[in-house]
């Protein structure tokens, strides 16, 4: 009985660290900053190189309903690192820490960002079709004039971009025009489990 009590615990164990694993790339950080001073910083958090020519960045101006779509680059993003979007008029600090560079991203803090893959929406910032009038905003900031940085813990993009845009669940606030933590993100989502973890290794281990 003992041994069939630590195996469902290291079991359950498993499961957790499954329910706190990327699956996908989400937007990691988000400069609104003045004038040009506009990125999109772009996260993989998962455990496989990924090819970026398979994504996308929409923009939705204004609350309109079509947007402006700027493919990735096709390069290969590996595990733990990032790639930023800057606009092509930014300054140049700025532009020194981009990996791609577009006049496409000229959004302000009214405006819908989705990072789609496939055309399959998997992250989102704003309310697709609402135009909240000059930003988003909480009681700890808004989506106007400031780096947001996405919190450690989350693990995943929001996938729905009809939702409700609650900024401050997911995103801390930075003064505007902060570049400093651009290019690098850190995670406290659990890391996919070793491979020698498996039931039947369980099994074997506490028989």
């Amino acid at each position: 009985m003992k041994k069939l009590i630590i195996l469902l615990s290291a079991l359950v164990l498993m499961s957790g660290a499954a329910l706190a694993q990327t699956n996908d790339l989400f937007i990691s950080e988000y400069i609104e900053g003045s004038s040009y001073n506009k990125a999109v910083e772009i996260y993989n958090g998962t455990e496989d190189a990924v090819d970026l020519s398979q994504y996308a960045l929409v923009f939705y101006f204004n609350g309109n309903s079509t947007g402006s779509d700027l493919t990735l680059d096709a390069i290969t993003l590996e595990p733990g690192e990032t790639f930023t979007v800057v606009h092509s008029s930014a300054a140049p600090e700025l532009l020194a820490l981009a990996n791609q560079t577009s006049g496409i991203g000229s959004f302000n803090g009214d405006d819908v960002i989705i990072l789609e893959k496939n055309g399959m929406v998997i992250d989102s910032m704003g309310t697709l079709g609402v135009d909240p009038g000059v930003s988003w905003s909480c009681a700890e900031g808004s989506t106007a004039n400031h780096t947001l940085r996405r919190k450690n813990d989350v693990c995943n993009g929001d996938a729905d971009e009809t939702d409700s845009f609650d900024i401050c669940v997911e995103w801390e606030f930075l003064p505007n025009d902060t570049f400093d933590g651009l290019g690098s993100h850190d995670s406290d989502c659990v890391s996919v489990a070793d491979d020698t973890n498996t039931w039947d290794s369980l099994k074997a281990l506490y028989r």
